[in-house]
């Protein structure tokens, strides 16, 4: 009969064995690899985010935007932007200069069809998150924004210095970050994971919503 010992050797060596074997197979694998060029970006899962900019008339327009980082915090936070030519939200922020950068998070998924996949220009924006169960807010900020109830964070932002042409988007690299704000329930700042997670593109991808190109999927455009 083995001894106690020599049993726990033996299982040491074997799970030892398949380490190494485990180790050789991906050395193996790598080494028959290799680089070559694609035309694919890789996909990346970005947080998703919400812009709200000020029309004209100071009522808020708002769209879902996802190239946006932060590239700087002391002495100030800075974020830069990318944002579509031509649209509603591009042209509000270039002429006002301020906006506000909604952390989105999944219980704003049914309005990504709504906020991405359509104009402001001929879509009122506002009656339709309302008929989604999500009627803006008022931010009580000096220039009267109107923002999505129960975002993770909202970031109210300027704009310091010029936009930058960059083919089928226009880049605001300084983004000043003048106020922050996040959702309270009963005094408490919402938590930042469970129910309130923020939402990301390979979730949005994976829910069939948007598309490899980060477009809104055709199956899911929203109906007028």
């Amino acid at each position: 009969m083995m001894c106690r010992y020599c049993s726990m050797t033996v299982h040491f060596l074997v799970r030892f064995s398949l380490v190494l074997w485990a180790m050789a197979c991906t050395v193996e694998s790598l080494s028959s690899s290799r680089i070559e060029p694609t035309s694919t970006p890789p996909l990346l899962d970005v947080p998703v985010y919400s812009l709200a900019t000020l029309n004209a008339d100071g009522s808020t327009n708002m769209n879902i935007l996802t190239y946006a980082t932060p590239v700087s915090i002391i002495p100030t936070r800075v974020w830069s932007l990318g944002l579509f030519k031509e649209t509603l939200s591009g042209d509000n922020l270039r002429r006002s200069g301020v906006c506000v950068l909604q952390l989105l998070n999944e219980r704003h998924v049914d309005l990504i069809p709504l906020l991405g996949g359509t104009s402001g220009r001929n879509v009122d924006k506002l009656a339709r998150c309302a008929d989604l169960g999500s009627p803006w807010t008022d931010l009580n900020d000096d220039d009267g924004f109107q923002v999505l109830p129960g975002c993770t964070s909202y970031l109210k932002m300027t704009i310091k210095g010029g936009v930058v042409d960059a083919g089928s988007h226009f880049i605001v690299p300084f983004c000043e970050v003048t106020d922050m704000y996040s959702t309270v329930s009963n005094g408490n700042s919402l938590p930042t994971n469970g129910d309130s997670q923020h939402l990301c593109t390979g979730e949005l991808r994976d829910l069939g919503i948007i598309t490899d190109k980060g477009r809104v999927s055709e199956s899911k455009q929203y109906s007028l």
